[in-house]
């Protein structure tokens, strides 16, 4: 009642206020008294109400999510959305592994049409309502909002994409492994270099991210909030499936004294959606 109360008064002071600003403004071309008082009502009384305006409904179409036949920079996209039980295409290139290097017709024939110019002709794309988003990143992110995986307030979606860009740059840090290994031809350099990432460098890194998220108050097994959010699933994908399922042990030792990583991966591999996409998901190359 007292927030019922507390909308009603607002919504007056709007239309006692449009009375007032409406006849300065229409001078100068900006809006009727009937706009100021429908502007000035949408943004107050929801700011009363504690609701968050977006731009607009979400899309009611079906979204086309377009990648190669691989896991890759989508996955903790997809399952985001098996955890949503969004409904969506899953459109795939394949990819010849058989071939050196290998190839993608497909995707080589959508770059070269233009098909793929809202992301520079790389992929991941996402079509959606007729348009295009490009990187997978803003892919998530966008998707998330959709879904309501974005926290409940912009400081929520602000410590959810701060989360998001810290699991960024651990993968980073991976990647560079990576990248400096292709180029070293001793073997035992390479594990060496893995190994030192895997025992040191990610221990370090999953006690950074437990103390990020003890900053934000992360409780019960989600990351903000209390509920199921892009952050959570992002952390979980990065700890269940980025790195080769080789590493598996010592990934899990990283987090071992880090109860609240270990909670949210808990709770994220716990939910239907997503087990039901890590059973039925394709079997691919990586």
């Amino acid at each position: 009642r007292a927030m019922l109360r507390r909308v009603l008064v607002v919504a007056m002071m709007a239309q006692t206020a449009s009375a007032f600003l409406a006849p300065s403004l229409a001078l100068v071309g900006i809006a009727s008294a009937g706009k100021v008082a429908s502007m000035l009502r949408s943004s107050d009384v929801s700011r009363a109400s504690g609701l968050r305006m977006s731009g607009g409904a979400p899309s009611t179409a079906v979204p086309k999510l377009v990648y190669f036949d691989a896991r890759g920079v989508v996955e903790p996209i997809r399952l985001m959305l098996a955890a949503a039980g969004a409904d969506y295409e899953d459109f795939r290139y394949k990819v010849d592994m058989s071939l050196k290097p290998p190839a993608a017709p497909e995707f080589a024939k959508a770059k070269e049409s233009g098909d793929l110019a809202a992301n520079m002709g790389r992929a991941p794309i996402l079509e959606v309502d007729g348009a295009q988003i490009g990187q997978s990143h803003a892919i998530a992110r966008y998707l998330a909002r959709q879904h309501g995986m974005m926290g409940a307030s912009d400081l929520e979606a602000a410590q959810i994409d701060t989360l998001y860009e810290h699991v960024r740059d651990i993968k980073d840090g991976w990647v560079k492994i990576r990248m400096g290994n292709m180029k070293e031809a001793d073997e035992e350099v390479k594990k060496a270099n893995v190994d030192k990432f895997l025992d040191e460098d990610l221990p370090q890194w999953c006690t950074k991210l437990e103390g990020a998220l003890e900053a934000f108050g992360s409780t019960s097994g989600y990351a903000v909030g209390s509920k199921l959010s892009l952050a959570d699933v992002v952390i979980y994908a990065w700890i269940s499936c980025y790195f080769p399922a080789e590493h598996a042990d010592k990934v899990k030792a990283a987090h071992a004294k880090c109860p609240i990583i270990t909670a949210i991966v808990e709770r994220a591999g716990s939910n239907e959606g997503i087990k039901k996409w890590e059973a039925e998901r394709p079997v691919t190359f990586m």
